[in-house]
């Protein structure tokens, strides 16, 4: 999985940042309208008390000299109520309730508007007092027992209309994205430092366990630093892992010897009768093959140990290749000799290249190897040298039973061996060659071999200053 394949699998820290921060300019949002309202509902409520104050003492002045003649008196209540509703109309707001009384004498003289007993009149219990939904007021001529008592519907409801949510909304509306988008961009070059060392960790290769660069910026220090102690733990668990396996091929060395050189006495000199039984005879030369067998896969063993090391500390020094292939083509020939197989070179006269020389020929011994062994007899194997602009390619072809493609990266794992084959062998050659060529850094390729038969495996060394 990738960086990015592993960036979509999982919740986003940067989206959730932003979340916060919205929620945040939400929830502040939110506090600051609320006490917009309350204070508009106080001031409204405060106005409209001042207001209903006002038009009763209109009333009382336009009704304290018609005493006399009811009709008059409810004809300026209507009056007053136009030029009320005039007033509003110019503001834009609908005409708030309202309930006048005219009381002389101890009796209701006129009325304008709603009943007590209509369900949008004033409450009955506290009737002469303001509550949640009523403003009350009184206008008093105690000299002529004239009492002008007045109800107002308390303003405010608009606020929690649709039309009036939606005029506290457009401050959000329009201002988030402008908020957001500054905030989006400072956390995009926020997380920058921490996008670039995924990038940093994803371009590299598995072998690679350098640590990285130290952080300048105090938040990521603590992460870079964890992944360096866990490179530096795995760094040393690997080394620790290849010391045994160069302590173990080394340990088994010596005793593998001891047996080899028992079991070859056990053998009569060439001519002589063996005075073996049968059985006795193919015991003997069995296990004169499994020592040898046991004896090539400790030196296997070895070359894999050692081709495990850093790159970084592999040591490249300019030598000459096709004369290094020529040698470790002579070591081979006994077994393609005895084979029956024809090993040729095709190489230019020399080729300089900068090499190490140890894991170069345990590069070369394991393809040689694998050709001659996997062919059958009669059959040819190609080791070919070609120089190329930017690189020198190394290759070794043969005509035996070949890979199928889709076991190409399967072959190069450790101890892998193909199904069906009856060669003997422990499954590390291609594995030793692959980490031969990484020290160098080399880029192995498997393909077809000679005449579309077989398997050819090509290197490409860069050419280095």
């Amino acid at each position: 999985m990738t960086v990015a394949d592993y960036g979509e699998a999982r919740r986003s820290l940067f989206k959730r940042t932003l979340g916060a921060v919205f929620a945040v300019i939400f929830v502040i949002w939110v506090g600051l309208t609320a006490r917009e309202l309350i204070d508009i509902g106080w001031l409204q409520s405060r106005n409209g008390q001042a207001e209903n104050q006002l038009w009763a003492h209109l009333t009382r002045a336009q009704v304290r000299d018609k005493l006399d003649a009811p009709p008059a008196i409810a004809a300026a209540l209507a009056d007053l109520d136009q030029l009320r509703h005039t007033e509003w109309k110019h503001k834009g707001h609908r005409t708030p309730l309202s309930l006048v009384q005219v009381w002389h004498q101890g009796k209701l003289l006129a009325q304008l508007g709603p009943t007590l007993k209509d369900r949008r009149a004033p409450p009955q219990e506290d009737l002469y007092a303001s509550d949640d939904k009523w403003l009350y007021a009184e206008a008093n001529a105690p000299e002529q027992e004239l009492i002008i008592r007045r109800w107002q519907e308390k303003p405010g409801d608009w606020h929690f209309s649709l039309t009036g949510l939606s005029y506290y909304a457009r401050p959000l509306l329009y201002g988030l994205p402008l908020v957001m988008l500054p905030v989006w961009l400072l956390f995009r070059l926020g997380f920058g430092p921490l996008r670039r060392i995924g990038h940093q960790i994803a371009q590299r290769s598995a072998k690679d366990l350098s640590p990285l660069p130290a952080s300048p910026y105090v938040e990521l220090a603590p992460v870079v630093t964890s992944v360096n102690a866990l490179m530096a733990r795995l760094q040393q668990r690997l080394e620790r892992e290849r010391e045994f396996l160069l302590d173990a091929a080394h340990e088994l060395k010596t005793p593998l010897a001891v047996i080899q050189l028992n079991a070859e006495a056990l053998q009569p000199p060439a001519g002589e009768a063996t005075g073996l039984t049968g059985r006795q005879a193919g015991a003997s030369a069995r296990l004169n093959e499994g020592v040898r067998r046991a004896t090539h896969t400790v030196h296997q063993l070895l070359a894999l140990a050692r081709s495990g090391g850093d790159q970084e500390n592999v040591d490249l020094i300019e030598h000459e290749l096709v004369a290094l292939a020529r040698d470790r083509i002579v070591l081979a020939a006994e077994l393609a000799h005895q084979r029956g197989i024809e090993v040729e070179l095709h190489a230019p006269e020399e080729c300089w290249l900068r090499l190490h020389r140890e894991s170069m020929g345990s590069l070369i011994d394991n393809l040689v190897d694998n050709a001659v062994k996997y062919s059958p007899a009669g059959s040819q194997v190609q080791v070919r040298i070609a120089e190329e602009t930017d690189c020198v390619r190394l290759s070794v072809i043969d005509q035996g039973p070949g890979i199928p493609e889709h076991l190409h990266q399967k072959v190069f794992e450790r101890f892998f061996r193909l199904p069906g084959h009856e060669q003997a062998g422990s499954g590390l050659g291609l594995s030793i060659v692959e980490r031969a060529a990484a020290q160098h850094g080399a880029t192995v390729r498997l393909g077809p071999g000679l005449d579309g038969r077989g398997l050819g495996v090509s290197i490409e060394f860069p050419r280095r200053t």
